[in-house]
């Protein structure tokens, strides 16, 4: 339980109306996407830096832990607390656009749809998009080192991060801005990934692009994964915009015919690679028709997820190209020995691999995603973008870790209990 002195303190810093405590709504923040289950003390929303920097040094002051929010769009665990006060970020979105030097600056509420919207009135765009684009906000894309599709061509969201406003465990804030599209030192890059352990990131610099002209997507369908498998390489050597996976449960779902689906996006003119993908017998989708397949792809976890009651588990693996066939070999057969329902989709172009698990029991979610975590391991995977958070067996190098964490954070106050240390 929190003091009622801080639950008084809280509220002078964001306002009455701005505190959740004392309420069912706690259970709603005490979980995210994931199927871990913590505890929220309290709820605070601030509008601020200054009101981020006010409750981190209070949190301090009064030795009470403290987990930051966006939309809990997360499957790791990164935003379930322990005991701790929640810190929801939603109410900081502002977007500012300047594009005469291609740059968007965002705070980390933002949503990344509405990034992305404000963006192309500018004929501009941020090339990693997640499936979640929708809800997910930039301040956990970033914390989580997100990437979603096009991830061979263009990398990671963290290509694209050039300053970055920060508010450290202490309470002080930290301002690096920057409107060009190189900016030197390592200091920013620092956040990106850390997963709200090593500071509440409260705006984001962000290089943005220019918007290609022509845009399609060509589907190729397979009835064999291995045959699937060894085209796409072929695909990937002709350096497409974004190749994304769907297996046959959720092509069938989404209205195509029951095979294993590629989606292959390619952005201005690609002759060779228009010319490889033609000669298979593809579909070509354009303007309306590969908007709506898009929109359906980016739906797929809602969609799977929509029957009864269900536990979901979005899982997400990183797997070494020449493994990934046989990785999804195996991790379906495992899926057959438990009480769910296994969905596999992923970016093909990083080969990131995401099995969904669906289930009306936790406990057999629960052991299946632990199984899938020792198959992953066994093939050299790694986790890809939806954070470690509490899969703490894929957390490497925690010496360097813990020293950054004790540098920072020697109380211990943001998002304790991550990363398995």
């Amino acid at each position: 339980m929190l003091p009622k002195t801080a639950i008084e303190e809280l509220a002078k810093i964001v306002g009455e109306n701005d505190i959740i405590h004392d309420s069912r709504i706690l259970e709603v923040y005490s979980t995210d996407a994931s199927p871990f289950y913590g505890k929220a003390c309290a709820v605070v929303r601030p509008e601020s830096e200054a009101e981020v920097s006010k409750i981190l040094k209070l949190a301090n002051s009064s030795n009470f832990p403290v987990v930051v929010r966006g939309s809990g769009s997360g499957t790791a665990g990164g935003a379930v607390p322990n005991n701790s006060v929640v810190v929801d970020m939603k109410k900081m979105d502002r977007i500012e656009v300047f594009p005469e030097d291609m740059i968007v600056y965002c705070e980390a509420g933002a949503i990344l749809y509405n990034i992305k919207k404000e963006l192309e009135r500018h004929d501009l765009f941020i090339p990693p998009e997640p499936g979640s684009v929708k809800i997910a906000t930039i301040g956990g894309f970033v914390a989580n080192n997100g990437s979603g599709k096009r991830g061979l061509k263009y990398g990671g969201i963290r290509n694209y991060i050039v300053g970055m406003n920060v508010v450290l465990p202490d309470g002080k804030i930290v301002r690096m801005p920057a409107k060009t599209h190189r900016t030197p030192g390592m200091t920013h890059q620092l956040f990106v990934g850390s997963e709200g352990t090593l500071g509440i990131i409260t705006g984001i610099y962000l290089r943005a692009i220019p918007l290609p002209e022509k845009k399609q997507t060509f589907l190729l369908s397979f009835k064999d994964s291995d045959e699937m498998f060894n085209e796409a390489r072929k695909i990937l050597k002709y350096l497409p915009d974004a190749v994304e996976y769907i297996d046959e449960e959720i092509s069938s779902l989404m209205g195509l015919s029951k095979t294993h689906t590629i989606a292959v996006e390619v952005f201005g003119k690609n002759k060779d690679l228009e010319r490889l993908l033609q000669s298979k017998s593809c579909e070509v989708l354009e303007d309306k028709e590969e908007k709506r397949f898009w929109e359906k792809r980016e739906t797929v976890g809602v969609e799977i997820a929509k029957p009864g009651k269900r536990i979901y588990a979005g899982e997400d693996f990183a797997v070494p190209f020449s493994e990934v066939s046989k990785f999804i070999q195996e991790i379906k057969k495992a899926g057959m020995k438990y009480e769910a329902k296994l969905f596999i989709y992923g970016h093909l172009d990083s080969m990131n691999i995401h099995p969904a698990i669906i289930s009306d029991d936790f406990k057999q979610a629960l052991s299946l995603a632990n199984e899938l975590y020792r198959i992953a391991m066994k093939f050299n995977a790694t986790i890809g973008e939806h954070g470690i958070a509490m899969r703490w067996g894929f957390s490497v190098n925690k010496e360097i870790y813990r020293r950054l964490k004790y540098c920072l954070d020697q109380k211990n106050v943001l998002n304790p209990g991550k990363f398995g240390i």
